[in-house]
């Protein structure tokens, strides 16, 4: 009973390296970091895709961490000290939610609101209920109305997929060392065989038409030819004067940058990395 009362203190004074505990627990400098940020951006009634690239900038200089695969549970983490790319994604997306909808805001709501953008159909029931391919997380956050894809008004592109990375990994997934979780996880992913995945070709981005289209605080993803995976970069899009931008969590550079090549550019550098990309906006 000692021991237990020990770490439910050390979980609520902010003990923000704890991996694996039950939902919701979290730092107190994360949870004071979001909320400020909330508070900075908040405009009731607004665009959440007009304040997105705002937020993702203010992350810069976080560290890259496999933060999903460390977890051993699965169940909500408000954290912002570190990111890999799905977590980076569904922090500022919730962050730009939540800041745009009315009134007072507190903690429990943002946690509602993360919630709802990480697992499917908004509930969190553990480790297989998080979406961990970004195929999975656009086609539940579309059908409900969170975000709309743009890849296929520029592009009729599609590429087959299998998607079953994350099984075929099982030894590098702390939550996956239980065999029924593990079980679980591998129904979702017969769910994704044979998805198709639609994509823009790498040199689309330097078109004209889609140049002027896309917004500040776009999703973008770079896609991989991994026959079992689709991501291979996630990020928000930030205009600058010589155009636009690609703010990220980088396995390069161990941290969340923004690239100095603009996002054409960028693409064309990484020709060997990726086939393509696609194009997302969050709803109002």
């Amino acid at each position: 009973m000692r021991n237990i009362i020990l770490t439910m203190a050390l979980l609520l004074t902010g003990a923000c390296n704890a991996i694996g505990y039950a939902a919701r627990y979290h730092c107190e400098s994360d949870t004071s970091r979001v909320m400020s940020l909330i508070r900075e951006n908040f405009s009731p009634g607004g665009d959440p895709g007009e304040i997105a690239g705002k937020i993702a900038e203010s992350f810069i200089g976080v560290p890259y961490e496999e933060v999903t695969r460390k977890d051993s549970t699965g169940h909500l983490n408000v954290r912002v000290d570190a990111f890999d790319d799905l977590s980076f994604l569904n922090e500022v997306t919730a962050i730009a939610r939540l800041s745009t909808s009315p009134g007072h805001k507190r903690v429990n709501e943002f946690e509602r609101e993360l919630e709802n953008v990480s697992y499917r159909r908004g509930e969190d029931k553990g480790f297989p209920s998080r979406m961990l391919y970004f195929s999975d997380w656009t086609v539940d956050n579309k059908s409900r109305n969170i975000v709309k894809e743009l890849t296929e008004s520029y592009s009729d592109n599609f590429r087959t997929k299998s998607l079953e990375k994350v099984t075929r990994s099982r030894d590098q997934y702390a939550a996956l060392t239980d065999s029924a979780v593990f079980e679980d996880q591998k129904m979702v992913e017969m769910g994704f065989r044979t998805h198709k995945v639609p994509h823009l070709k790498r040199e689309q981005a330097s078109h004209k038409d889609v140049m002027a289209d896309m917004r500040d605080g776009d999703i973008v993803v770079l896609l991989t030819s991994d026959p079992i995976t689709d991501a291979l970069e996630i990020g928000f899009i930030r205009k600058r004067d010589d155009g636009l931008h690609f703010i990220h969590p980088s396995t390069e550079k161990g941290m969340v940058v923004e690239e100095k090549d603009t996002f054409d550019r960028y693409l064309k550098r990484n020709a060997k990395r990726t086939y393509g990309w696609r194009w997302l906006r969050l709803a109002k």
